[in-house]
């Protein structure tokens, strides 16, 4: 009888120990999922902000990369010893990375407990600085690989929207060298990017560029050269008008190069230009510019085309989805309406990632009225060709093969054969909402081709476009889907026998009677005429992304060692509930089967 009795005890400890087993949260064990353990589907290169807010369309768009926040104020918010969840819950996160997406994390925010002013906006002391990158480093080791230090300190109006950084130049330094110490000591495989800069906000106050002013503090720094002088890439925000996107992107270039820095790659965080005149979901305010849906969509692909050609390595729309009511800003941004509902601007930026991806090389023309961007994405060309003029154009673009897949700007295919080697491609005319300053040209057109761009005859020389960049205002910081992902071009087998002819009059420009104004000659609105730039940014809010099922906060102590983030929704996740019910029918079938056995034998 004793000897049953200690069956059934070891029994049911042995159930008791496996049942907690696997309730453990996965969080003290390893993070889910495990670094490395899926390759990305996607080109890196292009992104979408806040893409964890919609994991199943940033996936349908292809987005190969998103940015998040993680502020300072947030997750330490009562003092050094203070650790709660951070802006973007884990499940959230980890679904970006099982779904091969990069994430480049934005570190910002000064918690109160940190400066006699109390503000978010303030120089933090060095060390508690120090600390809080180390431990955020640590715990998002595997997951976040660039790191992007604070966000936009260019702007020094404490007044505007955007302003997020009271320190000087210096101050701004110093935040990113003892960050860059403390991330390369976790993983020196991790990626430290310069602040997203807004290029237009010195460049109205008639500044010398930020960039510029902060180069000449690194490279005086005598240690700067042995550490790489202390960042790996620089961002930056730039919006509306994609020809002006381009000339601050030379411009940009041209000041890495002035410092010897030429190799670091250029990272463009945020474009955008956020329509205007969606009737489903219109501006809650007057907005700086009238544009339409279209336009938005023309916008995501001459944009990313010339930031490419422009020397970009990387380029983010922003951002993924409006908030219901989109308070952050008149105008609302997102590829996805607050419903879910998508714009046409969704499918534009879906043409992107598909037509551009596998980019090796790209370059552009301006011919006349017409611009060009030919991508070499190796064996196989996608050239991108839009008019400024608001008369439809009829172009005559040279042939790499005997026939082509022409795609428009929402995603339709037409198989397009070249006659005497060119093709005739009619461009629609830009639409100019906002008047005489037209910044958006006309539909593009893309032509996808088998074949490199040498098997091209030559176009026309470059010509540089002709208007300076114009300060522009800056902007801030979602019923069902049914349309189905845009197809892969066909592969086109060329015939050995077809030549590609070439003559002058193939790749001239147009007539200039068929042409209006080019958009490089119109004049932009007086400066008095514009909004003040940032007025309508503001960084994202942390506190609406909280996972608010925990109140309890992970101590950290004064060692590095970070203990992640356990809440219900990590630890009572749907797929452990239906373990646990099968365990504890197990359990009970068990125990049940045991108690009967025994009170049987008991009886006899």
């Amino acid at each position: 009888m004793r000897r049953i009795h200690r069956s059934i005890k070891w029994v049911g400890l042995s159930l008791l120990f496996f049942l907690i087993v696997l309730t453990t949260p996965e969080n003290t064990r390893a993070q889910d999922p495990q670094p490395g353990e899926s390759s990305s589907p996607f080109d890196p290169r292009f992104g979408i902000v806040d893409s964890f807010v919609d994991t199943a369309e940033a996936n349908a768009a292809q987005a190969g990369w998103t940015r998040v926040f993680f502020r300072w104020d947030v997750v330490q918010p009562a003092g050094s010893f203070d650790w709660k969840p951070v802006n973007v819950p884990d499940p959230l996160l980890n679904a970006e990375v099982a779904a091969g997406r990069e994430i480049a994390a934005v570190l910002i925010g000064t918690p109160s407990w940190a400066t006699e002013s109390r503000t978010s906006t303030a120089v933090p002391p060095q060390e508690a600085w120090g600390d809080f990158v180390f431990k955020i480093a640590t715990q998002y080791k595997g997951r976040v690989k660039h790191w992007i230090i604070w966000n936009q300190p260019d702007v020094t109006d404490p007044t505007s929207g955007n302003h997020t950084w009271d320190g000087s130049e210096e101050d701004y330094y110093r935040l990113l060298k003892e960050a860059y110490l403390k991330i390369k000591a976790v993983d020196p495989t991790m990626q430290i990017h310069i602040a997203g800069l807004t290029y237009t906000w010195d460049q109205e106050q008639d500044n010398r560029q930020y960039l510029d002013r902060l180069l000449d503090i690194i490279i005086a720094d005598p240690e700067a050269a042995n550490q790489n002088y202390f960042f790996d890439a620089v961002g930056y925000h730039l919006y509306y008008d994609p020809v002006q996107i381009l000339g601050a992107l030379r411009d940009i270039r041209g000041i890495l190069d002035a410092h010897g820095l030429g190799q670091k790659p250029i990272w463009l965080d945020e474009t955008n230009a956020p329509p205007s005149e969606d009737f489903i979901e219109p501006p809650t305010a007057p907005t700086a510019y009238s544009i339409t849906l279209d336009e938005q969509s023309a916008f995501v692909i001459q944009a990313f085309a010339l930031g490419l050609a422009g020397g970009a390595e990387r380029i983010a729309f922003n951002k993924m989805r409006n908030e219901r009511d989109h308070p952050e800003s008149a105008a609302p941004f997102g590829l996805l309406r607050g419903d879910n509902s998508r714009r046409p601007a969704f499918n534009a930026f879906r043409v992107v990632s598909t037509y551009f991806a596998g980019m090796q090389q790209a370059s552009w023309l301006q011919l006349g009225n017409i611009y060009i961007v030919t991508l070499d994405r190796g064996g196989q060309t996608t050239t991108v060709l839009w008019n400024t003029a608001t008369t439809p154009v009829n172009y005559s673009l040279n042939a790499i093969a005997p026939e082509g897949i022409m795609v428009d700007e929402r995603g339709n295919l037409q198989t397009i054969p070249a006659s005497n080697g060119v093709y005739t491609i009619q461009l629609p005319g830009a639409v100019c909402s906002s008047g005489a300053y037209c910044f958006i040209g006309g539909a593009p057109r893309l032509i996808v081709e088998t074949g490199s761009i040498d098997q091209r005859a030559p176009l026309l020389p470059l010509t540089a476009p002709t208007a300076t960049v114009t300060p522009l205002p800056l902007p801030t910081n979602t019923p069902l889907p049914t349309d189905t992902p845009l197809p892969l071009p066909p592969t086109i087998t060329p015939t050995p026998e077809a030549e590609v002819v070439s003559s002058a009059t193939e790749s001239e420009p147009p007539a200039e009677g068929d042409l209006s104004t080019p958009m490089a000659e119109s004049a932009p609105p007086p400066a008095d005429a514009l909004p003040a730039p940032g007025v309508e940014e503001t960084p994202p809010e942390a506190i609406a992304l909280l996972d608010t099922e925990t109140d309890s906060a992970v101590s950290a102590g004064p060692t590095p060692t970070v203990v992640p983030p356990v809440s219900f929704s990590t630890v009572l996740r749907p797929d452990r509930i239906l373990w646990l019910l099968i365990i504890g029918l197990v359990v009970f079938t068990v125990s049940y089967g045991v108690q009967v056995v025994i009170w049987y034998r008991l009886k006899r």
